[in-house]
């Protein structure tokens, strides 16, 4: 039986061969390796750092897969983001940018995840996650909002993670506040940057679902100089 090719990325440096999806920052031709990912939807945040005008680019490989390249754009405020299932395969992410000063820092969140310690997201109480901080709790079968709030601002990027699969197989959402791509997803006409299910130029959002009783999963992705995040599951 043929067995399916495995591909590396030749000159890579193996910087952490055990990431947890904390955050860390590859240097040119540096990879993280994430030894096995949840069965289920990941959220990927990733920036390129570099002070010169250098454009960044990260290939992604997972099970054997040919790499996927993720273009890091140089100078830009906020991360990119990229929501996928990768079916509790291993994740390796290197930095192959041209210009060796153009450094990437990288992160991960999704429900499972080694090392992560989420608090109890109850229902109708608030609770402050401060940059990386995660809370996790579980809906009821009724329409539930979540709303996001900061009283800086300063950029915030947050992960959800719950309710039925879309049509990708994903279910996961980003969200980010006072960006600077203002008001866009859902309600606004104008479409989310790649990766994102909304973006806000205030410093509060709402989100409103009915998943029945399903996991809510709720991470502050923000960089660890931003603000602390206030999230509250309400019943509705």
């Amino acid at each position: 039986m043929a067995t399916a090719p495995k591909y590396n990325i030749i000159g890579a440096n193996q910087s952490n061969a055990s990431w947890d999806g904390s955050p860390t920052t590859l240097a040119y031709r540096e990879s993280a390796t994430m030894p096995q990912t949840t069965n289920g939807s990941m959220v990927l945040a990733y920036q390129n750092t570099a002070s010169l005008n250098n454009a960044g680019k990260l290939a992604l490989t997972s099970g054997g897969s040919q790499p996927t390249f993720l273009v890091a754009p140089a100078l830009l405020s906020q991360p990119s983001i990229l929501v996928n299932n990768w079916q509790a395969n291993n994740l390796n992410v290197t930095n192959v940018s041209v210009a060796a000063a153009t450094p990437i820092w990288i992160e991960a969140f999704g429900p499972g995840l080694p090392g992560q310690k989420p608090v109890a997201l109850a229902i109708n109480t608030a609770l402050t996650l401060k940059p990386g901080g995660i809370a996790q709790g579980t809906s009821t079968p009724n329409w539930m909002q979540l709303t996001l709030g900061t009283n800086t601002g300063q950029l915030i990027i947050v992960a959800l993670v719950g309710g039925p699969q879309d049509a990708t197989g994903n279910n996961a959402y980003a969200i980010a506040l006072n960006s600077p791509a203002g008001n866009t997803g859902p309600g606004t006409g104008t479409p989310a940057p790649q990766g994102y299910y909304a973006t806000t130029g205030g410093n509060n959002y709402s989100f409103e679902f009915n998943w029945g009783s399903s996991v809510v999963y709720v991470a502050n992705m923000s960089p660890s100089t931003a603000s602390s995040l206030t999230a509250e599951l309400l019943s509705l």
